[in-house]
């Protein structure tokens, strides 16, 4: 089977669920109130389990040596793409806040819950855990400056004590001194790792869900917006790091900056009380259009 196939053939698999969700969240009335609940496991649980494993598995200081390099190369391109957001946000929106949607949307991608799982099923497990060192700017980032951006309110360092920097930081521990779970914890925590992409993707399709489909489908701007993201972003990255011969780091820039758009967007938007129709406009129409994008671009890392 081709690379391009292989790909394809991953990215449908999580995408069923996605479409489940929506389904489930459209027949049956009520169940997207359940979606905060599923949130929670994956924030609390599942991605902070999928973190753990990888980084306590391959965290070495063989490891460290060979690829400290690439979170300066991810630190760089994050301040590349914090600024180079700001004109095309300039030019397409004058609200304040929806500004930031924009700003947002196009620095930070859905590389953790849809990322994440499409690496390691595609790549494998040494790929994911070099994408999770490649991404600790951009989840910082996310977390304060990102937070900042989508709700306007609250103290961001705060909400960098939560259960994924903490079970990134107990991985390094565990991996850079060899300490090791009991057989039985190691393989609780591979059993809710497992579930990071079915859920993530269920959540997805439940949220967007309770949008009419006209409303996500109707709006002009937001198909500029995703073509930036899936289009405009990881050419300009791919021949960036080309032209710099950045070779070493160029997957994980790549794959990071190829996948559709967060839904933090959304998510961090409800809980501050903001508009969240923008966002899953952004979500939408960049998770479709991924279908066709993100095969081409991971196929030239094949």
């Amino acid at each position: 089977m081709s690379s391009m196939l292989i790909i394809l053939q991953q990215l449908l698999i999580l995408y069923i669920f996605l479409c489940l969700g929506w389904f489930f969240g459209k027949v049956k009335k009520g169940l997207t109130d359940q979606s905060g609940m599923i949130s929670f496991l994956l924030v609390n649980l599942f991605l902070p389990c999928k973190v753990f494993g990888n980084f306590s598995a391959n965290f070495t200081i063989p490891y460290i040596s060979e690829n400290y390099k690439t979170v300066l190369v991810s630190l760089g391109m994050l301040v590349l793409l914090h600024f180079l957001a700001k004109l095309p946000a300039h030019f397409l929106k004058k609200d304040h806040y929806e500004k930031q949607v924009y700003e947002y949307s196009i620095t930070i991608s859905n590389y953790a819950y849809l990322g994440y799982a499409l690496i390691e099923n595609v790549f494998g497990s040494q790929a994911l855990t070099n994408m999770l060192v490649f991404c600790i700017p951009f989840s910082l980032y996310t977390y304060t400056v990102g937070y900042i951006k989508l709700t306007g309110a609250g103290n961001p360092f705060k909400r960098l004590l939560n259960p994924m920097t903490g079970a990134m930081i107990i991985g390094i521990v565990c991996g850079l001194t060899g300490l090791q779970l009991p057989e039985f914890l190691t393989k609780a925590v591979s059993s809710a790792a497992s579930c990071l992409g079915p859920m993530s993707m269920l959540l997805t399709g439940l949220v967007l869900s309770t949008f009419a489909l006209k409303d996500l489908l109707c709006n002009v701007q937001a198909y500029i917006l995703v073509a930036i993201r899936l289009i405009g972003i990881p050419g300009l990255i791919f021949l960036l790091f080309k032209g710099l011969r950045l070779d070493f780091a160029l997957p994980y820039a790549l794959m990071m900056t190829a996948m559709p758009t967060g839904l933090n967007t959304i998510i961090f938007a409800k809980n501050a009380g903001q508009s969240p129709n923008m966002g899953a406009r952004f979500a939408f129409i960049s998770h479709l259009s991924s279908l066709l994008t993100l095969p081409f671009w991971l196929s030239l890392l094949t």
